[in-house]
């Protein structure tokens, strides 16, 4: 019996690469794609012509399947999000959300892309965002947990995963948060997943366009040096810790929240980009997850994924037992 989540998506392997801001840009994405994967653009926030044209250099790279990624919250940029996948027509629609789904809301898009011959992903944060993305038609789920890099969420990646799993929702389900191995991925498989989603992982490899310096820094970086930034913005993220992040979890110990909100953004524009563009390890900000202390190399993407699943189904295949 063939695998869930390549059978649904058309691809050789069960892995999918997060959509990560100046990050999973075409020369990542391609190679993930090209390699058997799921590559996911990072277009959540990118201006139309600009999506248009990371699809384009994608697939001058591959003909194999990809995603283009969007957050299903009401604003401008979702119209333009949907505006560009809808003309660009990748196989897979990637869709985040910042808050809870709204049914109504959820599938009147998720019809969109299905009348256009686009599959939908689903990453999801609750259990109830699950269900109301299976109700409406998700192809697969993500599951991201607390542990993943980017956006905090709440609920803990291997949590999340059982609570979706035990809810039988009928499609399948990619765990994501934390992985870097594949001893992590076969113990999710026992657990039900049918396949994961890698992002920090992805962003120490050869073929990601992000600065070498940003690369070495998730090498150098151990489990202890991730901390949560922002959290007076309400959408706080996981980064690398450096004297950007130090001043600004200062900022937000000493002020009240309301005033150093605005400090907090104020710092943040621009400073992903610095890191990710310019290299800038002491004001850029490197948003890379907890699995860091995971990651000791920069391989080739292909290592990620085809090296990497033959030896998670190695790992399957030894006979584990409690007596």
């Amino acid at each position: 019996m063939g695998n869930k989540v390549c059978e649904t998506l058309g691809i050789e392997y069960p892995v999918i690469s997060g959509a990560m801001a100046w990050t999973s840009m075409a020369p990542l994405v391609g190679a993930v794609s090209a390699a058997g994967g799921l590559g996911t653009l990072g277009s959540g926030f990118m201006p139309k012509e600009i999506i248009l044209g990371q699809m384009d250099a994608v697939r001058k790279m591959t003909d194999k399947p990809f995603a283009a990624n969007l957050f299903l919250d009401p604003s401008p940029m979702l119209e333009v999000g949907v505006s560009a996948i809808l003309e660009g027509k990748p196989a897979v629609a990637y869709i985040d959300s910042l808050n809870l789904l709204q049914y109504d809301f959820t599938k009147e898009h998720y019809d969109k892309f299905h009348e256009a011959g686009i599959k939908v992903v689903a990453k999801i944060n609750y259990l109830e965002d699950a269900i109301v993305a299976a109700k409406a038609g998700a192809d697969v789920i993500i599951t991201k947990g607390f542990e993943g890099g980017g956006h905090v969420t709440k609920v803990s990646a291997r949590v999340l995963l059982a609570e979706v799993v035990e809810a039988n929702l009928g499609i399948p389900i990619v765990a994501s948060g934390g992985i870097a191995t594949p001893r992590q991925a076969a113990g999710l498989t026992v657990q039900g997943a049918d396949g994961i989603e890698m992002g920090t992982a992805f962003m120490a490899t050869q073929e990601c366009p992000i600065h070498p310096n940003c690369k070495q820094a998730i090498v150098d970086a151990i489990d202890r040096d991730i901390v949560a930034c922002g959290q007076s913005t309400g959408e706080p993220s996981w980064q690398i810790t450096n004297p950007l992040a130090q001043e600004m979890l200062k900022i937000e110990a000493d002020l009240p929240w309301d005033e150093a909100k605005g400090k907090i953004q104020e710092m943040s524009m621009g400073s992903l980009r610095a890191a990710a563009m310019e290299g800038d390890r002491e004001k850029g900000a490197v948003l890379a997850g907890q699995v860091v202390g995971l990651i000791h190399d920069i391989p080739p993407v292909a290592d990620r994924i085809v090296k990497f699943c033959n030896e998670w189904e190695e790992l399957l295949k030894k006979d584990y037992s409690l007596f």
